[in-house]
């Protein structure tokens, strides 16, 4: 977590070669071999450039996909990816291997190297101009569902993580996604119409700057204010409505059912505490904040309805809380200012029987020059991501939400509807949440194919199947056996 980008992150331009270039290695065309332009569902990936980069003492992979996806607002665009590929599968492409999906903010290859060397796939959005809440997560929805179609990888250990906004966007997939073997956000916004609240009530407050002074009374949350504008832009003004809290994890955490371990710090100036507990609000010392500051729920927020929180809307009996203090010593963050010593470790706790490991790092209360951390920290969860691996892919994950939200995809309904006015819209549309029709369906038919391979998870499927309303049956009405059901989803193309 020390290594989060807030949330903004810099893109470096490249100048790509020709798809398909003569200097590339053999392995990238064995790996990807297409090279035509790419396909709203098959071939997903359109190779643009390959190259060898170093994974430890070995040789890995850094390949540039082209892909189509569809925008919020219904549009096709074409929008890039970087895959990077793991020396055992350089060596040799016919191996089946995890994936892991860095969400939201592009990853480089140094970030992905700890993965590499564990021999993972790791995928990652690539110069995208965006940011990935201001985008929503629809490119990343079409990635990972390309990338877990691939031959060599192996779609029963797959996992998804990213920080903040990157963060949100990790509990958007991690809801329609299935199976999964884990999902690692990292303080991610659960309410996004609070969190953009947030930032306008205080927003004047953040750019003025105060007489004799040369910067901002709020100098990293000015950053990022902008955000905002452009949830606005996509939703509308009212940041109480259906539509900003549709677009937020708060409206689909039953559907999400893989282990999955979230971090949150109660001195988070970005992410702030309120949204995910009022209980665990640390209040800041009298005269910190600029006059009429406030990161309070209900000041932000004006309809009760939209005043939810994590643990509002979470089942008890869904998730453990763990609240773990910052080490005593650890170095304090600063704008501008590198760290001086190594960051603090914190080993991150976590359940093996609740399907929500909530992690909150007491800090204490926000400060105006902090982001998401007030120290610098190293928030390890190597623990968990061992444990959740050496899980299979339990029976439960599939909930009859969760097989409700997967026959709704099928049938290209989406699960929230998400009703706005958009910016230079003169009417309310729907926004568009689901991948193009034919890479939904297929995307649903490989997740129970993986699912159903096991004798188990084969019978929970026809048990929960059987209790879905008929317009939800779109497998097929009387599909009753195991043997039915794996005809329906082995035998559809």
């Amino acid at each position: 977590m020390s290594a989060m980008g807030g949330w903004f992150v810099v893109l470096v331009s490249t100048v790509l070669p020709m798809a398909g270039s003569a200097e590339e290695p053999a392995w990238a065309a064995a790996l990807f071999p297409n090279t035509d332009p790419p396909a709203q569902c098959e071939p997903r990936f359109r190779r643009m450039a390959a190259e060898e980069i170093p994974v430890g003492d070995r040789r890995g992979g850094q390949v540039t996909v082209e892909l189509l996806h569809r925008d919020v607002y219904g549009e096709t665009q074409t929008a890039q990816a970087r895959i990077f590929v793991p020396p055992a599968l350089v060596d040799d492409p016919t191996l089946r291997v995890p994936l892991v999906h860095a969400a939201g903010y592009e990853i480089d290859a140094g970030g992905a190297s700890g993965y590499l060397v564990a021999g993972f796939v790791v995928t990652t959005p690539h110069a995208h101009p965006q940011n990935p809440i201001s985008r929503g997560p629809n490119l990343d929805t079409a990635i990972l569902h390309g990338a877990r179609a691939l031959p060599f990888i192996d779609d029963s250990r797959v996992l998804i993580q990213g920080g903040s906004a990157g963060g949100y966007t990790t509990l958007m997939l991690a809801a329609e996604t299935f199976p999964l073997t884990a999902a690692m956000p990292d303080v991610p916004p659960t309410n996004w119409g609070y969190n953009a609240a947030y930032f306008i009530r205080n927003r004047e407050r953040a750019r003025q700057v105060p007489a004799g002074e040369t910067q901002s009374p709020l100098p990293v949350l000015n950053v990022v204010i902008g955000l905002a504008d452009d949830g606005v832009k996509m939703l509308g003004p009212d940041t109480g409505s259906d539509a900003w809290l549709h677009m937020s994890p708060i409206s689909h955490l039953e559907t999400i059912t893989c282990p999955t371990q979230v971090t949150f710090s109660t001195a988070d100036m970005l992410v702030p505490i309120d949204q995910m507990s009022r209980a665990l609000v640390r209040k800041p010392p009298a005269g910190m904040f600029p006059e009429g500051f406030t990161m309070r729920l209900n000041d932000c927020v004006a309809p009760a309805s939209a005043r939810r929180t994590l643990l509002d809307v979470l089942d008890r009996d869904r998730y453990e809380l763990f609240v773990v203090a910052a080490p005593h010593g650890a170095e304090e963050l600063r704008p501008g200012a590198s760290p001086t010593r190594p960051a603090a470790h914190v080993p991150l706790p976590f359940s093996e029987q609740r399907t929500f490991s909530l992690v909150v790092i007491d800090e204490g209360a926000p400060e105006p020059w902090v982001g998401h951390l007030k120290y610098y920290l190293n928030a390890d969860r190597t623990a968990f991501r061992e444990w959740a691996l050496s899980q299979p892919i339990a029976p439960g994950q599939l909930t009859q939400a969760k097989l409700e939200r997967l026959m709704m995809r099928y049938a290209g309904r989406p699960y929230r509807e998400v009703r706005a006015v958009p910016e230079g819209r003169l009417a309310p549309m729907t926004l568009t949440t689901l991948d193009f029709p034919e890479a939904e369906r297929a995307d649903v038919l490989r997740s129970l194919r993986t699912y159903a391979k096991d004798a188990a998870c084969a019978e929970r499927l026809v048990a929960l199947y059987r209790k879905l309303p008929k317009r939800l049956r779109v497998l097929g009405e009387r599909i009753g056996s195991v043997q039915a059901m794996r005809q329906a989803i082995f035998g559809a193309e």
